[in-house]
Order: structure tokens, then sequence, then C-alpha cells
């Protein structure tokens, strides 16, 4: 995708010299990590020019090249200053850096199957010596690229190719296992909701609520009457819009299906109270991405391609049916602002939409 942008670019600006692009690689190597541990590292990119301003574009992982997800952007920052990961408008003052945070969580033990960088993983055994080791067919490398692009001064691309090796847990933990993915361990000062999701956009989609799948339970922390998730550990739910014709959800607009997630958002931990009848819950915040086209629930990985990604957040959750013989109704409601995803064209039926959701299930208490 970024590798298209920038191609894209030199095609519209085809006049340029060759001095005026550029194009590096480098590899960023974050070591070895057991399944359930985590690495960070920092990766700087220096603007060596005295004068000029550079320009970002595109800042991302390569369409495909991290899609199990063990890696992930959590901060890019300019001379320490936080930019937004996602946003297409990053400036980089001359003699400034930019700061990117990368996160290393090993999912599983499954060698990435990537061929870049002269160095072919996954189906063909790995040539470790690039990374200094000796060949070990156990060695478990996960890779991704990140792509940095720039339009101007110069048209450019920096490539980043970052490599962490995967060891089994200290159990001997093969893959991580969270909230998210299906499981609820039961721990004492825990409750776990299981059921029901439906979602309803009264301005876009006709018919009333739509029941949709959560792909694991909602795990809760509880202490006394004080209740917090980690919002990280939300499991995904799948909403696919379908049909541009007139009084469909896209109608006249150019796509005929778009797959929208939802999922919480990373690194939020949302606070309230529970006192054995209702569940009052702030500081909410999903995440929603749009993928264009139909997609399955088997495709959702946190390295899935989004057209759009963003973040709702600081909304509430409530309790509309008390808490009776383990069963719950929890609602969410909310508005989304006039320009929710900084994308025109998916603003254009997003935009000051209502959204209401009903958790009809049951909260098991432990």
């Amino acid at each position: 995708m970024y590798k298209s942008l920038f191609i894209g670019l030199c095609l519209v600006f085809a006049a340029c010299s060759e001095a005026d692009q550029f194009a590096s690689y480098q590899r960023e190597v974050l070591g070895e990590v057991s399944i359930g541990s985590s690495v960070s590292k920092q990766i700087v990119l220096q603007n060596p020019s005295i004068d000029g301003v550079q320009h970002v574009v595109g800042l991302n992982f390569e369409a495909g090249d991290n899609a199990a997800g063990h890696f992930r952007i959590d901060n890019v920052e300019v001379g320490g200053v936080a930019q937004n990961p996602r946003d297409k408008d990053i400036s980089v003052p001359a003699g400034s850096i930019l700061q990117i945070y990368i996160t290393y969580e090993p999912l599983n033990l499954q060698t990435s199957v990537a061929d870049y960088g002269g160095w072919r993983t996954g189906a063909i055994e790995a040539m470790s010596s690039l990374v200094g080791k000796a060949s070990d067919e156990d060695i478990v490398y996960h890779r991704a690229i990140v792509a940095v692009v720039y339009d101007r001064p110069q048209i450019g691309i920096v490539e980043i190719e970052v490599i962490g090796e995967a060891l089994p847990g200290p159990n001997g933990e093969v893959t991580a296992v969270g909230g998210s993915q299906g499981e609820c361990a039961g721990d004492a000062g825990t409750a776990c909701y299981t059921g029901g999701f439906a979602i309803e956009l009264p301005d876009i989609m006709a018919g009333g609520p739509k029941q949709l799948k959560m792909t694991g339970p909602a795990v809760f922390e509880i202490s006394g009457s004080s209740l917090a998730i980690d919002m990280g550990t939300f499991p995904a739910v799948l909403l696919v819009l379908e049909g541009n014709g007139p009084g469909e959800p896209l109608e006249g607009k150019p796509i005929n299906a778009v797959s929208i997630i939802i999922s919480g958002t990373e690194d939020v931990t949302a606070t309230g109270t529970f006192d054995g009848s209702r569940l009052e819950l702030n500081g909410v915040a999903f995440r929603i991405r749009v993928v264009l086209g139909e997609i399955t629930e088997a495709d959702i990985t946190p390295g899935l391609q989004a057209a759009v990604d963003f973040d709702i957040k600081d909304i509430s959750l409530t309790t509309s049916k008390p808490y009776t013989n383990g069963s719950i109704t929890l609602m969410v409601e909310a508005v989304l602002s006039k320009q929710p995803s900084g994308n025109p064209m998916f603003d254009q039926f997003l935009g000051g939409t209502r959204v209401v959701v009903t958790m009809d299930g049951t909260l098991t208490v432990y």
C-alpha cells in the first residue's frame, strides 16, 4: 500500500530529478521475547536538512506484512511531541527527529512468511546469519515492514524491517491467550459478560438493531463496588454494510459494501461501579476500523489493514435492565462527530451518525 503511494507520488511528480527523490531500507531487531511478554523500541529518523521541513504523508505497516499482529505502533513523536500515528500530515522541522515507538508481542510460534531484504522466512528455512545467529530451523522469526512516505521537500520512502524472535511462554505456551480471544479465566475478582451485541445506526441503517456476534467475552475486574475493564481486551465485533442502491446503507456511494470492525481501544481503562444490580462504566473507548468490501470474522487480526481507523472515546456504558439471575442488559449510546474518521468519503455517511449498542446477555461474577 505505501510502496504504491510512493510510486504514485513519483508518477505525479514525474518531472522531478533523482536528486528530488530518495529511498532507504533499514533493519531493527527487537530481540527474543517469550509468548505472553513484550518488548518496545524507539526508532529514530532524523531530518538532515538545515532549512527544509519534511512532510510525512503515510506511516504504517505495509499491507499484509503484519497481518498476525505481532507488532504494533504505540506512539509517534516529532522532537518529543506526540503525533497521531494514523495522521497523513506530520511535519518534521529541519534538524528534528521523527520517533516511532514499536512494540513486539508475539502471539504464536509460527515464523512469518516473508521474502524481502534478501532474506526468506516461513516456507523456506531462515537465513539466520542476517540477525547474528547460526541457522536453526527451530528459531521462530516474526517480521514486518513499517513504511514512512514523504512528499516534500523530497519524495521518498523509508522502509523499516522490524524483526523479533519468539520463544515459548514460561509455562510452555505456544499462543497468546487473552479475554478478546474467547477465554474467561474465572479468577476471583472478575466478571465476564457473554451474549448479544446489537447495533443500531438509525441514520443510515433501516430495519432496527442488527444482532452481531462477539468474538469472546468482555472481562471486568471487580473490587468491592468498583469495576474496571482494559478496553484493549474487549472482543471484536464485525458489522457489514451492503448495498448502494436507493434506500440502502451506502446509497449513492461508489462502493457497494464496507466492513466495520468494532473493538476496544488499546491503552484505555474504563472504570465505574457495580452494586450487584446495575453496572455503570465511564471512559469507554472503541476503535473503529472500516475495510472496503466484505470480510469475515476470520479476517480480523490486530494488523488488519483498514481504509479508515479511528477511536470513539469518553462514552458511557449503562444498565437498561438490572442484573437478575445472571442476566443483564447494557447499553451504549453516542453520536459521532461530523468528521470522525478524517476521511471525507467515509465521513459523508459516518459523520453525525447516532450509534446505539445493546448488550443483552449473561454476567458471571467470580
